[in-house]
């Protein structure tokens, strides 16, 4: 079967190729390993950002692709594929009219600044009030009308296994189906797999022994990467790898944590000034609780053992009310006894009646757990901490029963990618194009449109744009 645009994956960046290529009247197909559309859009938080858009105009916020870039490249410190950055800024606003033109419904607080990432100085982050759901809410009738039409074609359970090429120029997509091996073709393949968060050979061996506990898509498992590699495409930026703070594993050992259900609020203090202090495998402080930079956390986290810590606080921390009367816990959307309850259950949240029973059940050496904690308590007192320098010293540990909750540096998208040029065709070891074959989405690797930082709005938006981008303009 021979289409004009062969799409692999049905995700953010594969939906938004596949309908701006159907816009055009080609004809698209698209292969999908599962049997439905939308891949991580069902999962993300949804946040997208792009300067001098309708919402930001509207709230007499003033912003341009220009200030934009700027701004990315004071947060990564210039790092990333410059020409990708670029071309994902000045996408954005397009991809946002787009949206808006399809029906996109925004939150309320937006545009905003986020400081779960190092924040932007301009309030440009948006989402939808359904997360990313939102989107795909507004991608969806728009896919089901070509589908309908007969414009798209999805191939449904279609595991990517392999391509093949005529001469120097790859046309032919192979695919493992519940009724055996079966060939596509077209005359430009793009490539929108994901990433690689939920493969953790794959990520072993790109990372070496780093630590993995993953909120990544389930589907996120290197297939295009491995596949696109046998040919002799570049991986790179796999060094930008940085995690985000807050998983909890509902398994120990399971390394999965959902962001969506269970995340602890360490990723700064701007949203909760700590109650509580964070010890190490060692039983020792390690930063600032009330350090506001997510990324000052994300690194000093990776300094330690395992790459994870100990949130430590006891019964009054866990029921005070902050200045507005309202309980701010720390699990992000939990109430005060869904974390009791939690605690019973003794994986990642302990209870004890003691600091010695709770360095029993954490395995924290049980003497340097008092001893910090009788340090960090009379910081409370004196209102100094001469170690690091933090100033929220409200509320001492001395009320029992003492609670822990383990915390992970987790992974939320993987930075590593396939090389491409600025107009996403993959290259070859030399660098050269190989012919027929473009990429987009998180198979490109954060470190290639957010450099080495998180920067807000820098994943789904390209996924989106470039895949859009692919759709108009591939001939």
């Amino acid at each position: 079967m021979q289409y004009d645009i062969l799409i692999v994956g049905a995700g953010t960046a594969g939906m938004a190729c596949a309908i701006g290529a159907a816009e055009r009247g080609l004809k698209v197909g698209v292969v999908e390993k599962v049997d439905y559309v939308g891949g991580a859009l069902h999962w993300s938080g949804g946040h997208m950002s792009a300067g001098g858009v309708r919402i930001q105009k509207e709230k007499n916020i003033e912003d341009s692709p220009e200030k934009h870039l700027e701004d990315i490249f004071r947060i990564n410190g210039k790092s990333g594929d410059f020409d990708l950055i670029e071309k994902a800024v000045y996408e954005a606003p397009k991809t946002i009219d787009w949206l808006d033109r399809l029906g996109m419904e925004w939150a309320k607080d937006c545009p905003r600044i986020i400081y779960g990432h190092v924040a932007y100085e301009t309030p440009r982050t948006i989402y939808g009030p359904e997360k990313a759901m939102s989107i795909y809410k507004v991608l969806l009738p728009e896919w089901e009308k070509y589908i309908t039409t007969g414009t798209i074609q999805i191939h449904f359970n279609h595991s990517f296994i392999g391509l093949s090429k005529i001469d120097d120029r790859y046309d032919t997509v192979i695919c493992k189906t519940p009724e055996g091996e079966k060939k596509y073709t077209g005359k430009h393949i793009v490539i929108t797999t994901g990433g690689y968060g939920s493969n953790p050979a794959y990520f072993q061996e790109k990372h070496g022994d780093i630590p993995l506990v993953s909120s990544c898509y389930p589907t996120a498992t290197a297939d295009g990467h491995m596949i696109i590699e046998a040919q002799g495409a570049q991986f790179r930026f796999g060094e930008h790898h940085l995690p985000s703070l807050g998983g909890m594993e509902e398994e120990e050992g399971s390394g999965r944590v959902d962001f969506n259900k269970a995340w602890a609020m360490v990723l700064t203090s701007v949203y909760r000034q700590p109650r509580d202090i964070y010890v190490n495998a060692h039983g020792k402080r390690f930063i600032r609780e009330d350090e506001v930079d997510a990324e000052t956390r994300e690194l000093a986290t990776m300094k330690q053992p395992d790459w994870c810590f100990w949130v430590i606080f006891d019964e009054k921390a866990l029921v005070a009310k902050d200045q507005n009367g309202n309980h701010n816990p720390l699990i992000i959307g939990w109430a005060v006894e869904e974390i009791r309850e939690e605690a019973k259950k003794g994986r990642s949240f302990k209870a004890a009646d003691s600091i010695e029973e709770l360095a029993q059940k954490t395995g924290l050496p049980v003497g340097n757990l008092k001893q910090t904690i009788a340090d960090y308590n009379r910081m409370v007192e004196t209102k100094t901490d001469m170690e690091f320098g933090r100033e929220y010293l409200e509320d001492p540990i001395s009320e029992a029963p003492f609670y822990a909750l383990k915390v992970h540096a987790s992974v939320l998208v993987t930075f590593g990618g396939i090389k491409v040029d600025k107009n996403l065709q993959i290259l070859d070891a030399e660098g050269k194009p190989m012919k027929g074959l473009y990429g987009a989405g998180e198979f490109l690797g954060l470190g290639a449109t957010s450099g080495s930082s998180f920067c807000s709005g820098m994943a789904i938006t390209p996924a989106l744009g470039f895949g859009r981008w692919l759709g108009k303009t591939l001939t």
